[in-house]
């Protein structure tokens, strides 16, 4: 029986052309299929990457519409509730559901934002970059009155054509805002509120300006009326005297 030694020893000079040719074309076939290999997976990473890149351009000519809290423009101390079409293309059919439904410190108003068509029905249409802004609620009075922090908003709608898109889910949470240390930031609400106080100080002013004015004169045509008096009565005496 041959060792391993002996298998693998192989004496080239003693081969045949035959055998050359033999050994050629089992190279030629391992190199062949190592070629085709190489060239499969080639395709199949090509494959792939065009995969991802339809993927993508799918993804990102797809209306997304977004909802979330964010801080009023106006009132810093004043919640909006936004919804964006953020996509490339047409959002149709907008539906918002919120769970638990919205409770704030307004709903005892003429305009609840719970029982608003924004919530109740569908938005007929929302091209890309429309951006829907609501008043939600003032930060404090809502902390006080310890109303919940967190909603689940589901928002479902379709693209231009018609066909419906995966609904998408929002977590929002107010309590992430809490206890934040932040910058004042004064704005168009804050500069009202200090001209009004500027205008109620000046109207005071100029009541009690008013108000010394009068006294001050009533006081002067008392003295003048008194003067008078004194100057008649002295007149008085001097001709009775005479």
């Amino acid at each position: 029986m041959r060792t391993a030694n002996q298998l693998l020893a192989v004496d080239l000079r003693a081969w045949t052309p035959e055998d050359w040719s033999a050994a050629a074309t089992v190279a030629t076939a391992i190199f062949t299929v190592a070629t085709v290999g190489i060239a499969l997976a080639a395709a199949l990473y090509a494959k792939q990457q065009v995969d991802l890149a339809r993927q993508l351009r799918e993804e990102q000519a797809q209306p997304f519409v977004v909802v979330d809290f964010v801080d009023n423009p106006v009132w810093n101390k004043a919640i909006d509730f936004v919804v964006e079409n953020t996509g490339q293309i047409l959002a149709t059919n907008v539906k918002i559901k919120i769970d638990p439904p919205f409770q704030t410190t307004m709903d005892d108003t003429d305009y609840p934002l719970v029982s608003s068509p924004l919530l109740t029905q569908a938005i007929p249409s929302m091209p890309p970059g429309k951006r829907i802004t609501a008043f939600f609620d003032a930060a404090p009075d809502r902390f006080a009155a310890g109303l919940p922090t967190k909603y689940t908003a589901t928002v479902e709608f379709e693209d231009a054509h018609g066909k419906k898109q995966e609904p998408l889910t929002y977590i929002l949470d107010l309590s992430i805002g809490y206890s934040l240390l932040r910058m004042t930031e004064y704005r168009t609400h804050d500069a009202a509120k200090a001209l009004k106080e500027i205008s109620s100080t000046l109207k005071e002013t100029r009541s009690d300006l008013r108000g010394e004015f009068h006294r001050r004169r009533s006081e002067g045509e008392r003295r003048d009326a008194t003067a008078t008096s004194d100057s008649g009565s002295s007149a008085s005496d001097g001709t009775a005297a005479s």
